[in-house]
C-alpha cells in the first residue's frame, strides 16, 4: 500500500480594495484543503467577533465549499472599507497561488 504524499503549502494575498483599505488573506493548502487562513488589514467589520466565525467557516474546506461558506455571510456582517466579494477574490487568489503546477 502507497502512503500518499502531504503537501503543505502557504500563500498571501494582498491588496488595497476599492474603500483605500488594504486586505490580506493568509492561507495553509493541504492536499488541495484549506486548513488555516488569517484574514487581516484596516478595514472594520460589524460584528468585529464575526472575522473569527468567517476564518473557521472556511477551515478544512476545498475552494469551492469555501466560496460557498463565505456567501453564507452576505447580509449578516457589515465591511466598511472592503466587502465580502473582495474577501472572496483574495482567498480565491492566495489559493490559485498555492496550488497551480
Amino acid at each position: 500500500m502507497g502512503v500518499s504524499e502531504v503537501v503543505e503549502v502557504q500563500c498571501t494575498s494582498i491588496r488595497k480594495a476599492p474603500g483605500g483599505k488594504t486586505v490580506k488573506v493568509d492561507l495553509t493548502v493541504v492536499n488541495d484543503l484549506i486548513i488555516n487562513v488569517v484574514i487581516s488589514g484596516d478595514f472594520f467589520l460589524y460584528p468585529e467577533e464575526a472575522i473569527h466565525d468567517i476564518e473557521a467557516s472556511i477551515r478544512n474546506r476545498t475552494l469551492n465549499d469555501a466560496i460557498k461558506e463565505l456567501n453564507r455571510f452576505k447580509g449578516s456582517v457589515e465591511f466598511l472599507g472592503t466587502s465580502m466579494d473582495d474577501i472572496i477574490n483574495l482567498v480565491i487568489e492566495a489559493y490559485n497561488s498555492c496550488t497551480k503546477g
